[in-house]
Formats: structure tokens, sequence, C-alpha cells
């Protein structure tokens, strides 16, 4: 779905004033949380967009963090269509995979990234990781595609070898903890999904990019979520001031990346890393407890 929809927390739900529903079955009464958009809130309830709108007298699809959303009961065409739906994968966190740190390390018992839909995995030899950084990326794919489905195939580059260790082109990605994902584009580039194609301000999709990096993003806070994104600072640049412009809140922006206060800046999820305007880095947490994972 293309429809910019963001949660600002600068604003109050205060200056809203309560929704005040239509006429309708209601089936919940819910305060919006940070990161919720009318699209997931309507996907977690088996609705639609527009349900929630007549049921909110809500003329547009901005909403605020705390403010409080009547959900009607849907059925008919009001019902969300099955396809939508996201069968989230639960994180295994398995002890004893990932061993050593990114960028000196082995995997025993490695998972493998499997073919699934949307997305195009580059090197299947090098698409081994600890289990719950694979079930993280899958649901991460999904959730974006939900929303945006009609979205291109999206590339997928290294994880890790079956056995971990050092591989080329890279430094890191030797314990199974790391990603190189590609961004999502206006117009298919040539060569891409089978390659990383640059970013340039003209190409760059910058609605799904963002959802996908925030898929990413909000798991930081969850036993073996993401622990970093390295990305261009230029890149940055542009999801941020995307995000920004569309009323995202600008605390959430400052912890979320580094930009814009310098390439060298200790601050953010999101932090400068050259030769990386192609794809997203991601590198993920070790599983809570354990000692062989560092």
């Amino acid at each position: 779905m293309r429809t910019a929809v963001v949660v600002s927390l600068a604003l109050t739900a205060a200056a809203l004033g309560a929704a005040r529903p239509a006429s309708a079955e209601i089936q919940a009464r819910i305060k919006v949380k940070a990161g919720d958009t009318l699209s997931t809130i309507a996907r977690r309830h088996d609705c639609t967009v527009a349900a929630l709108q007549r049921a909110n007298d809500l003329p547009g699809t901005m909403i605020l963090a705390g403010q409080e959303l009547a959900v009607p009961v849907c059925r008919g065409k009001e019902a969300a269509r099955p396809t939508r739906r996201v069968a989230r994968i639960e994180i295994p966190l398995v002890a004893g995979q990932s061993v050593g740190r990114p960028w000196d390390g082995k995997l025993r018992r490695a998972s493998q990234l499997p073919t699934g839909k949307g997305y195009l995995i580059r090197r299947p030899h090098r698409a081994y990781g600890a289990a719950h950084v694979v079930a993280h990326v899958r649901n991460a794919i999904a959730r974006v595609r939900a929303d945006h489905p009609r979205l291109h195939t999206l590339a997928i580059g290294d994880l890790s070898a079956k056995h971990g260790g050092s591989i080329s082109e890279h430094r890191s990605h030797q314990s199974g903890r790391d990603l190189d994902v590609g961004f999502y584009f206006k117009k298919v580039p040539k060569g891409y999904p089978a390659s990383f194609v640059k970013a340039t301000s003209a190409n760059l999709d910058r609605a799904a990019t963002w959802d996908l990096l925030v898929a990413f993003a909000r798991t930081a806070d969850d036993p073996g979520g993401v622990q970093a994104i390295f990305v261009d600072y230029e890149v940055q640049g542009w999801l941020h001031e995307w995000a920004a412009a569309r009323g995202v809140d600008r605390g959430y922006l400052g912890r979320l990346f580094q930009y814009p206060a310098g390439k060298h800046a200790a601050k953010g999820l999101v932090r400068h890393e050259p030769n990386h305007d192609d794809h997203f880095h991601i590198r993920f947490k070790c599983p809570p407890g354990d000692g062989a994972c560092d």
C-alpha cells in the first residue's frame, strides 16, 4: 500500500480530540502505540483501513500515538483479505549456533534461509545463520510485502557460510549474525535482484525501503533482535528526510539514525558504512545467555 501512513509522537492525541465512532458494532477500543499505522491495526483485527476510518470519522490516514480508536466488527467486504495477513514465525533462540564474534567466529548446526516468495537469495551457499536471524529475516520481509503487495523481488545477499568463518568480500559475516539485503526501487533496475544496485535519489522507493528498515529496526528491543544496521550516510539522509516530511516523530528518528549528526557520530541504530549504498548490512544480537556467542 503506497499511501504514507505514519504515527507522530511529537503530537498528542488531545490535539485531535477523542475519536467519535460512527454507528457500527464495535469489537474493541484501543490506544494507538508508537509504530502503529491504520494498515497494521486493520490487519491485526481482520478489518480494513476504510472501515476504521468510517468508524472513527477519520478524514485521512494520520493517527497519533496515544489516540483512542474504535475497531468495528468487520464482515463481508469490510473484512480484511486473508492474503494480507502475516503468518509470523516464532523466534527460536538457540544457544551454541553462533560462536565468537561476527568478524572472528564460526557456526554450528547452522540454519539455512529457505527460498521464499518475494525475495531472491543471491548465493545460497552463503545463506546460513543462527536460527533467530533466519526467522527475523523471514518475518521482516513478509511484513513489508503485506503492506506493499505489488513489490518487486528483493535481493538477499550474504549471511554466512554453512560452518561460518571467513568468506571473500567481507570482514564480518563469520558467525551467522550478519545479513546483507538490498533496497526496493521505483522500477526494477537492470541486473537486480541477481546483483545489488546502487540507490540514487531518483530510483529509490523510499516508502517500501523505509518500511523494510523499520521492520528490522523494531526488533532492536527483542531478545536476539537487531543490534546495528549499516548503510551509506546519504541513503540514511534520504530515508530520514522522507519520514520526517510525513510526520514521523523527530525523537524516534534521532534514536534510529546517525544522520544528520555526521558520519562519525556515535549515535543511532543505523550507522554509516562505506560501500553500502546498494544494501543494508544488518547485524543481530546473540541469544540471551549464550556464552559462546560474543
